[in-house]
């Protein structure tokens, strides 16, 4: 926090307290942390997900550091239903025909400790997940946008009110 000096008192002992960022700097740097939209493809299967999916378990089940049959055993409570070692080999095997069921996204992310599945699905559609302290910023954001523009209205109504004008309304 900035010290003040007294009224009529200019000294160097008052000074920007070195241990306080300034608060737009901080919104500016991390400004250059949001990627740039992707436009969506939109040629005939593009979209078609299937092999990236497969893919996608695997990475997270492998950045998560636990087997399949622990995450079976895990995801099941969680699931609502029985789910096995066999099952998640069928939906991570790219010459199997069975395909991972959407439904249980939220279940392996909160057991595998990791968003890279659903990441993963975000940006086929030119999104991204906003977590933790980048969604704090991101409200932070919002809010200096919400009273930039609260104050622009609120000097537009002082302008244009006869009591504020030059002259006193006279």
């Amino acid at each position: 926090m900035t010290k003040r000096a007294p009224k009529g008192r200019s000294d160097r002992r008052f000074h920007a307290d070195p241990r306080q960022t300034d608060f737009l700097s901080l919104l500016d740097a991390n400004a250059a942390l949001l990627p740039a939209p992707v436009a969506v493809a939109s040629e005939p299967g593009a979209l078609d997900l299937n092999t990236r999916l497969r893919e996608l378990l695997g990475e997270a089940i492998a950045a998560s550091g636990l087997d399949r049959e622990q995450i079976a055993e895990m995801v099941s409570p969680l699931a609502g239903r029985p789910i096995s070692k066999a099952m998640i080999d069928c939906w991570t095997g790219a010459s199997r025909p069975h395909r991972f069921p959407a439904d249980l996204v939220p279940a392996f992310c909160a057991v595998l400790g990791n968003t890279i599945l659903l990441q993963g699905l975000a940006e086929a559609i030119g999104c991204t997940l906003v977590e933790g302290y980048s969604m704090q910023l991101a409200r932070l954001g919002q809010l200096v946008v919400f009273i930039n523009q609260a104050k622009a209205e609120q000097d537009n109504i002082i302008a244009n009110l006869p009591l504020f004008r030059r002259g006193g309304g006279r």
